[in-house]
């Protein structure tokens, strides 16, 4: 324990073979503009911090709503803001009080998104509303009825159904991400939600850690927009100095490192991930961590056999083999966040085993595969089964093993079966183009749009391109190996999706383009180097790569604007940024 308490007040240091700090006094400066900016931007309209949480259960007991509005009124629609059941159906009736008859105005209504405003239109004349639910239980948090003009009207009788009329202050004017979900918001925050009470377990088709840290939001500012993205901006901001640290690791030049922790702290994409209550960037996040640790180890170890340590016939330096540990321990929590972890697993792998063979004598490898079957193995089955502890009843099992074993043989079955399709979905090689980005939420707000696209920064994505052929040329021909390190890195996390015969999205690469921006920060690192213009040229292209990203902040953050700006960015023919 205290070889550990000592390595973490140390995190900033090269190794204790070196006593100069990892970061310096520019690299603070640096790193908190960046973070600063991010952070205020991340959390800019990033939802709000309440909603409609008191419920009213309608079951086989309970089906039938039946309202008065004390005289006949003009009802143009009502909204409903659905607890954690998704797509319920209703059949709604007025009462004809000349035949003394219930008619269906409309027999089978439908709202289908899980904590958002569904809204179900009228265009009725009545006084009194039967509402019935078909379904063998809906929960429904809050119902709001418009008149045709949209003024809001509350039922003579509402305090016989206190729990669906005691939130009308939280009626949006406008339905937008900022007042429910959106995109896959209703699989894994719904899940996060049933965690927290215990409830069936809804989403089943990848591991729970990321939907365990998502409650955690959701149990510290309630079940609402703030609340069950707060992780997700927290994990977010976390990748800035992540990222800063593994630059300087590898580059060593604080101007460099700055660049390209420029490009995270400005790419669409992970400011799009940041602020989405999805499994993604705890999953990047712990994949770039990994391979932080990992280099760590190369780094510290090779540091200490310069010096002279270990001792011949020892196992390793305790300053060396606690950053190996904690390279399982990421590796251990990405993989019980999404299965791309394993995939990042094998990578990881590849280049342990490079090191090894080319640095280990062979009487040292053999007490080096059992630290690792510990922390590369038996640590990450351990936290992996522990992450189905919150599992509640989608499937029979004797005991959180069998649940683990079952859950995953699920998870593997649907993958690997799984025909869909989507407008939205698009194959591997079209996502370093960017060619078909991610529509998360389109909704009107007066005039104007609210848009969340999910896309990269186009002046990131397309010079990484070229970078990537750099760097890959400097590893096979001139034999780099930091390019090599950085190469098998990048290809763990995207050449497992060419194999993938199921639909798949653009946002499956961004683990991939974590890699990319470390080869772009290779690349400025050698035009720094070799050209006297190197450092003003990078940050022309740094400031013009942040232009960029404002340019596209309105249809990524969700901010309104008039149609005609979104369509003036479908920069490709298949973009459909706006609606």
């Amino acid at each position: 324990m205290n070889h550990i308490v000592t390595y973490l007040k140390s995190f900033f240091m090269r190794g204790k073979c070196s006593d100069e700090k990892l970061l310096d006094k520019t690299d603070l400066i640096y790193l908190s503009a960046l973070v600063l900016v991010f952070t205020v931007l991340a959390f800019f309209r990033l939802g709000d911090a309440h909603a409609p949480e008191s419920s009213y259960t309608a079951d086989a007991g309970n089906r039938d709503i039946v309202l008065d509005f004390g005289d006949y009124t003009d009802i143009g629609s009502f909204s409903v803001f659905l607890g954690n059941l998704n797509t319920r159906r209703f059949s709604i009736s007025a009462f004809n009080e000349m035949t003394g008859a219930w008619e269906i105005i409309n027999g089978e209504a439908f709202a289908e998104s899980v904590f958002a405003w569904n809204k179900i239109d009228l265009n009725y004349s009545l006084r009194y509303l039967g509402i019935v639910a078909l379904d063998e239980e809906a929960i429904l948090n809050e119902l709001v009825f418009q008149r045709l003009d949209g003024t809001v009207i509350l039922p003579v009788n509402a305090g016989d159904y206190p729990a669906l009329f005691d939130e009308q202050d939280m009626f949006p004017a406008y339905k937008t991400y900022e007042n429910g979900t959106m995109f896959d918001e209703i699989y894994h925050g719904r899940t996060a939600y049933e965690f927290l009470h215990g409830l069936v377990t809804y989403e089943t088709t990848h591991p729970h850690l990321g939907k365990i840290l998502i409650s955690l939001g959701i149990l510290v500012f309630g079940m609402n927009p703030f609340g069950w993205r707060f992780m997700s901006v927290l994990f977010g901001i976390l990748m800035i100095p992540l990222m800063y640290c593994f630059a300087k690791r590898l580059f060593k030049d604080s101007f460099v490192c700055a660049a390209t922790t420029s490009l995270i702290a400005f790419d669409c994409m992970h400011y799009n991930l940041s602020r989405i209550a999805t499994i993604d960037i705890f999953a990047a996040f712990f994949i770039l961590l990994m391979y932080y640790y990992m280099y760590q180890y190369f780094q510290k170890d090779s540091a200490c056999r310069a010096a002279g340590r270990p001792p011949v016939g020892s196992f390793m330096s305790k300053d060396v083999y606690i950053p190996l540990a904690l390279s399982g321990i990421g590796m251990a929590f990405g993989v019980a966040t999404k299965w791309t972890g394993v995939y990042a697993g094998l990578g990881l792998g590849v280049l342990f085993i490079w090191y090894t063979i080319t640095h280990f004598p062979k009487g040292q490898t053999l007490k080096l595969f059992w630290f690792c079957c510990l922390f590369f193995v038996a640590v990450p089955l351990i936290i992996y089964t522990l992450c189905f502890i919150p599992v509640v009843g989608y499937t029979p099992n004797n005991g959180l093993i069998d649940k683990a074993v079952k859950g995953t043989w699920y998870m593997f079955d649907y993958h690997s079966n799984l025909e869909a399709e989507h407008y939205y979905s698009s194959p591997f090689y079209e996502w370093p183009f960017i060619w078909m980005p991610l529509l998360d939420a389109n909704d009107n707000v007066g005039d104007k749009i609210s848009a969340i696209s999910c896309m990269g920064n186009p002046a990131i994505w397309w010079m990484g391109i070229f970078c990537e052929l750099y760097v890959f040329w400097r590893w096979v021909v001139k034999k780099d190996k930091k390019a090599g390190f950085l190469c098998i890195a990048y290809l763990a996390q995207y050449i497992p999706w060419m194999s993938i015969s199921r639909i798949t999205f653009i946002y499956h690469y961004f683990p991939a383009i974590l890699f990319v921006m470390l080869m772009m920060g290779y690349t400025m690192l050698h035009i720094r180097e070799h050209f006297p213009w190197g450092k003003k040229a990078i940050a022309i292209y740094v400031a013009a790569a942040v232009i960029c990203f404002l340019l596209f902040f309105p249809l990524i953050s969700g901010l309104p604007v008039k149609l005609e700006y979104g369509l003036r960015l479908r920069w490709l023919k298949d973009w459909i940024l706006i609606l």
